[in-house]
């Protein structure tokens, strides 16, 4: 066999899978669609209690925000310290290691039920906002970290090398020469982390969201409604509800996703374009 055939053969077999996800994703939006006629101004400005969404919006929106705020600064000073500062043949970094692994492992009613147990009760922080923060960082953080890690090691060990010789630091090297350079992977790392968590509903329903609430949360420690909540109740306890108003809420939450998708992505390109290796 010629390997041009060979090459026509592979190019073939990899192009089917990327075609199939594509168009699952697409197909997914031509359901969603139905939503469309739903979706108006009111639609999106107005209470849940007068048929809107506003309170799942912004209860989205905090629990995006505040998971992510918690989870960077944990997520990348534990990769830096696993790639930078740890041994590499130490027994305790393969316990973490493992750790973080089954971490990604567990079910997210799981998760949840932890969450509600840990900070909702024992720590009595109740129903709130900042216990679905750290019951979500939870499910994100195992992701922040490996993609931080890869990020780092991407990095190619002549930039630590060069800054060392001028005579930095290690941190000086790490924060100066290895951390900007890693930030495209690192801003890839947070969108995966926030994907992971867009559409958990276990996790918020023990920990964070309740649906009779008025209102926006107006400290960390009162509760919120979620899309996801919403969605979930809008389709188990009321049974008559219309599929358009269940495929509007699932439209306008596949939008907030890709509005923190495209910042993300944005921001990665500005970077791509500055540091060139």
């Amino acid at each position: 066999m010629r390997p041009e055939f060979k090459d026509k053969i592979m190019h073939v077999l990899f192009l089917v899978p990327t075609l199939i996800a594509a168009g699952m994703l697409v197909m997914m939006l031509a359901f969603m669609s139905e939503g469309i006629g739903q979706i108006s101004w009111r639609f999106l400005s107005s209470s849940i209690f007068e048929g809107g969404i506003f309170e799942p919006i912004m209860g989205t929106f905090f629990l995006f925000l505040g998971t992510v705020l918690i989870t960077m600064p944990i997520g990348i000073f534990a990769a830096i310290y696993l790639v930078e500062y740890a041994p590499r043949d130490s027994k305790f970094v393969r316990i973490v290691d493992q750790a973080i692994n089954n971490l990604a492992g567990v079910p997210s009613i799981v998760i949840g039920l932890f969450g509600y147990t840990f900070f909702c009760k024992i720590l009595g922080l109740g129903i709130s906002l900042v216990a679905g923060w750290l019951t979500l960082t939870l499910m994100m953080l195992p992701i922040m970290i490996r993609g931080t890690e890869e990020a780092l090691r991407m990095i190619p060990q002549s930039f630590r090398e060069a800054a060392m010789a001028l005579g930095a630091t290690k941190w000086e090297t790490v924060r100066d020469a290895v951390l900007p350079a890693a930030m495209p992977g690192i801003l890839t790392s947070i969108l995966l982390g926030v994907a992971r968590v867009a559409g958990e509903t276990a996790a918020i329903i023990f920990t964070a969201s309740v649906l009779t609430m008025k209102g926006l949360p107006r400290t960390p420690l009162e509760p919120v409604t979620s899309l996801t909540f919403y969605l979930f109740v809008l389709l188990v306890a009321i049974p008559k509800t219309s599929y358009k108003v269940a495929f509007g809420v699932a439209l306008v939450l596949f939008g907030i996703v890709f509005l923190f998708s495209a910042i993300a992505t944005v921001i990665r390109m500005y970077y791509r374009r500055k540091w060139k290796w």
